[in-house]
């Protein structure tokens, strides 16, 4: 009798550690759920946010057809291309000359003294 009590409580004990190891793994799972769905609903909004933004840019007037979406680096580059078209007498154009006054004085450069 004695033997029986001791396996049912033996028996009890582990069950009752599998039951709270189990626990923590739903928890774990259940948590893990929850910021999946927390990320999906923040990615929703990143992207509703942008679609709206898209959707403003478009032209207010009907019958108004924007060529291509709205790029900022096109006026940048643009306007890089019209001051390079420019050159003095050197052949050099804005841009160029822009770049060589940036440059440190040939004197400042790091003396190399490699074998090759």
């Amino acid at each position: 009798m004695q033997k029986i009590v001791k396996n049912l409580q033996e028996g009890n004990a582990q069950l009752r550690k599998a039951s709270e190891e189990t626990n923590k793994r739903l928890n774990l799972v259940f948590e893990e759920q929850h910021h999946r769905k927390r990320d999906q609903a923040c990615l929703d909004q990143d992207i509703n946010k942008l679609l709206n933004f898209y959707h403003n840019l478009k032209p207010k007037r009907q019958g108004q057809v924007m060529e291509k979406p709205y790029q900022p680096d096109d006026m940048l580059m643009n306007k890089a291309r019209s001051q390079s078209h420019y050159q003095d007498e050197a052949g050099m154009s804005y841009s160029e000359k822009q770049a060589l006054k940036q440059l440190p004085e040939a004197s400042s450069w790091p003396k190399f003294s490699g074998t090759g």
